[in-house]
């Protein structure tokens, strides 16, 4: 166990200031001692460990090595010993008079504010080993980050080392500058020159031409940096661009500290730069792409407003259960689940002049204001081509050619189309990719078998099949689009069946009734697509 100045163990503590400079000093020779041990030249003036003794040698350069970062830690508590010791040295005098103890006492630790958060190692003049034998034990600021580096697995010393090690992918370099003022010597790390594109052969900047290479636009702010770092000795900080020899723009995160002396003035400025041009530019590209994406979304919000205007005006909105000849008829429409979908589901029911009675449900696909005018197309050519008298198949074969000819080359369609005879009690009706009609009678239901047809737009003379069915009176008809058995986690199949189901249910309700037992049976009102069903009870 060491041995440390005595004092009571009860009582106030009692600070004999010459028995702890004695102890001090017995602390330096000790290390004087240990760093002697590792084979080295004694130190110079400043105190500093000097180049190892065998590395000039054939020795282990990698123990020489270690030796000589061993002795730099010596160096580095002797410094600390010394500030003690300068301390000590000040108690000792005359501590009677409250005015020459409040001159001569340095009081709490107090540091030079700064703006910055990343400040180098706080290197003050060290204390010497007694009072009144003034010696400079400062350690440069080499020889502390070298003791902190981990050596080469080479063996090879830092200041040996003539290239730069390769960086990971992705991370920004780090460059390092010294201004020494008092000397007028200025360093420059590797990485600094490549920063600044400089010819290593040109030397380093002056730190007062740091300025002169940065952007036009920038060299007023960095003119303000290096006027805080050395006019106010304060650490600065702050973000600039270079502008290199051949025009390239880099920019660079810049903390500078100064090194005061003893007066308290700037000696040294220490500066640390980081290229941040990679992150800048990702970060430009992230804004715009935001100021794009908020631009897609108000032209999506604008699109969905002109699809949903122009479908509520063309679309039957029916609020209740409408009455044509022979049948009683009752829709419901639903949006998909996100509301800027505005599909191309339609529907109609429309008395002819013949008598007969117009029947038709359809999907064009895609949505938004391309999906709601192809609708609104089909729609109207539908009812132009209904009043002429032609069949199921004669009006899908002219809306066939529509979608063909007239709309966009992606736009497809599928419809039921079909005319009711009131009299006979006979429906007559056609396909084009759409899923057929179910027919409920007598509490149980079943799906129409299906004539042939195919999808609109997909050929350009397709052939349409007619199918007729007999009706009687109680029969109910369910026509609806493929979004109202499509559901997410379920096939359309099971949606078909638990329709089909619903028979007893159904048996003597009307139309309206009818729709809210389909709707409320399939168990969800939100839908992942358009979803449109039509329910026609046969009087």
């Amino acid at each position: 166990m060491r041995e440390r100045p005595e004092h009571p163990v009860d009582g106030p503590l009692v600070v004999d200031p010459a028995q702890w400079l004695a102890h001090i000093g017995r602390m330096r020779a000790e290390l004087d001692a240990l760093r002697g041990g590792f084979g080295l030249r004694p130190g110079s003036a400043g105190g500093s460990a000097s180049a190892p003794l065998g590395a000039g040698s054939g020795e282990d350069t990698a123990a020489v090595e270690e030796a000589y970062r061993r002795a730099l830690l010596c160096d580095l508590l002797a410094c600390s010993l010394g500030q003690a010791a300068e301390y000590l040295a000040r108690l000792s005098q005359d501590t009677e008079d409250p005015e020459h103890r409040q001159a001569d006492d340095p009081g709490p630790a107090t540091s030079t504010p700064a703006r910055s958060t990343v400040r180098p190692p706080d290197v003050r003049p060290a204390a010497p080993f007694a009072p009144g034998d003034v010696e400079n034990t400062a350690l440069s600021w080499r020889h502390l980050r070298r003791l902190f580096v981990e050596p080469d697995p080479n063996g090879v010393l830092p200041e040996q080392r003539r290239t730069v090690p390769p960086r990971a992918p992705g991370s920004s370099p780090v460059a390092s500058a010294e201004w020494h003022l008092d000397r007028d010597d200025v360093r420059w790390s590797e990485e600094m020159y490549a920063l600044f594109g400089r010819d290593r052969a040109l030397g380093p900047l002056p730190l007062a031409e740091l300025a002169g290479h940065a952007a036009a636009e920038d060299r007023a702010f960095v003119a303000d940096l290096v006027r805080e770092l050395l006019e106010h000795a304060n650490g600065a900080e702050g973000e600039f661009r270079i502008v290199r020899a051949d025009g390239t723009r880099v920019s660079v995160q810049f903390v500078g500290e100064p090194v005061l002396g003893a007066d308290g003035r700037p000696h040294a400025v220490w500066a640390l730069l980081r290229d941040i041009t990679e992150l800048r530019r990702t970060q430009e590209a992230l804004t715009e792409t935001r100021v794009q994406l908020l631009a897609q979304r108000r032209l999506v919000r604008s699109e969905h407003r002109v699809a949903a205007e122009l479908q509520r005006v063309v679309m039957p909105w029916w609020t209740r259960p409408i009455s044509l000849p022979g049948i009683e008829v009752a829709t419901r429409y639903f949006p998909a689940e996100q509301d800027s979908k505005v599909g191309g589901d339609w529907y109609d029911a429309l008395a002819l002049p013949g008598g007969d009675v117009l029947l038709a449900v359809g999907d064009m696909s895609g949505h938004g204001v391309a999906a709601a005018s192809g609708m609104t197309t089909l729609r109207g050519a539908l009812q132009g081509v209904a009043m002429t008298g032609a069949g199921p198949a004669a009006m899908l074969t002219a809306l066939n050619r529509i979608v063909v000819h007239t709309l966009p080359a992606d736009k497809v369609a599928t419809a039921v189309c079909a005319r009711f005879e009131p009299v006979e009690r006979v429906l007559t009706w056609a396909q084009g990719g759409h899923p057929p009609p179910l027919l409920y009678r007598g509490g149980s239901g079943r799906a129409l078998a299906t004539p042939f047809g195919v999808l609109l737009g997909a050929l350009d003379e397709p052939e349409f099949v007619e199918a007729r069915v007999e009706l009687a009176s109680g029969d109910v008809l369910l026509i609806f689009t493929d979004g109202l058995v499509e559901r997410r986690g379920r096939g359309t199949e099971e949606a078909v069946r638990a329709l089909l189901g619903l028979g007893p249910q159904l048996l003597g309700a009307d139309a309206r009734t009818c729709v809210d037992v389909v709707l409320s049976r399939l168990g969800h009102t939100r839908y992942e697509d358009d979803a449109c069903v039509m329910a026609v009870c046969v009087r």
